[in-house]
């Protein structure tokens, strides 16, 4: 029986050195698509790191900018004397009611000051800040005030406002401030309530240390919240480093907030007005501050850093997060004017 022979110019198979070629052809082949790919992955994630850490920089210096520019104010006055609340402006005890307090709203503080009395019965500790970064507290009235509309008379314990505008503005045991362009009154609300048009607050001496405010105020006084933040780096729930913010509550109790998760280090010098004419003359830090009612400016430096590793090529404290620093120097307006 005769095999048929293979016809001219058809192939039957392959050989081993054409399998060979074709496999190594394919291996470099899926080697650029696997480069292409790993590449496109780690632009991806410094892309996605560096507007983690843009963004968070830039939520942290607005909030923060915001708060100091209005360090010390208390509406048209920045004048707040013989408060009648039992939390005093700076947080150190039971208001004496023949005490003066003016209230400069602003206080820095460097990591070996700490523990510092932030309420009667709360302490912001070293357990509490990262070491070597800086604290900052700002006390100021709220944004927005709301003008008086009756029991304008300084034997009544309290004060009313138009409904319309102080509605959801304030609850009882709100920490509050009222003002008229030539002096103030601290004092804590005992009690919030409406009717006929009108919201009646009440101050009794049931949580101050006495029932009237200091004069009759009249239409042209406003009442606004009491507002104290305090700013410290710490440890953030997810175990990063973040900014956190104490904040006044009801009844003189300060929260801890966490703001932005990333922050590693805040630095700040405050700008010391040294010749009376509104302008910082020298950046010091705050324990080299002289007077800090003649702070006019505030210079921060936060350092951010993302929240996933191995993203930079370059190892930096240990790790390889994208890190950025963001600086910022906000003038206080109250005491420029």
């Amino acid at each position: 029986m005769n095999t048929p022979r293979p016809i001219a110019g058809r192939q039957t198979g392959l050989t081993l050195i054409e399998v060979m070629i074709a496999i190594t052809i394919s291996l470099i082949l899926l080697a650029g698509v696997i480069q292409i790919f790993v590449s496109n992955k780690q632009t991806f994630r410094m892309q996605e790191a560096a507007s983690q850490v843009q963004e968070g920089g830039r939520f942290a210096m607005q909030m923060m900018t915001h708060d100091l520019r209005m360090a010390g104010y208390y509406g048209c006055s920045s004048l707040v004397s013989s408060p009648v609340n039992r939390v005093d402006l700076d947080g150190n005890g039971v208001a004496d009611p023949t005490a003066d307090f003016t209230g400069d709203g602003l206080q820095g503080y460097k990591h070996t000051d700490l523990p510092i009395a932030i309420s009667n019965t709360q302490t912001l500790g070293v357990a509490d800040v990262l070491p070597n970064t800086d604290i900052i507290s700002v006390k100021r009235g709220s944004d927005s005030g709301v003008r008086l509309v009756g029991n304008l008379a300084t034997v009544n314990a309290n004060i009313q406002l138009d409904a319309i505008l102080a509605a959801g503005k304030f609850q009882a045991d709100d920490i509050l401030v009222i003002n008229d362009c030539n002096e103030g009154d601290v004092f804590a609300a005992n009690n919030v309530s409406s009717g006929s048009g009108k919201i009646t607050i009440a101050h009794s001496n049931a949580v101050n240390v006495g029932n009237f405010l200091s004069k009759a105020y009249g239409p042209d006084a406003e009442v606004m919240s009491m507002v104290n933040n305090i700013y410290y780096i710490g440890t953030g729930s997810s175990g990063e480093p973040a900014l956190f913010r104490y904040r006044l509550g009801n009844n003189g109790v300060m929260t801890a907030e966490e703001l932005v998760e990333g922050v590693e280090d805040m630095q700040i010098t405050y700008g010391e007005d040294t010749d009376g004419d509104r302008t910082a003359n020298v950046y010091v830090d705050a324990n080299a501050v002289t007077d800090m009612t003649q702070v006019v400016s505030i210079r921060m430096d936060l350092t951010l850093r993302s929240s996933e590793d191995n993203v930079t090529s370059v190892a930096a404290n240990g790790d390889r997060r994208l890190r950025r620093r963001f600086t910022s120097t906000t003038t206080i307006r109250n005491r420029v004017l």
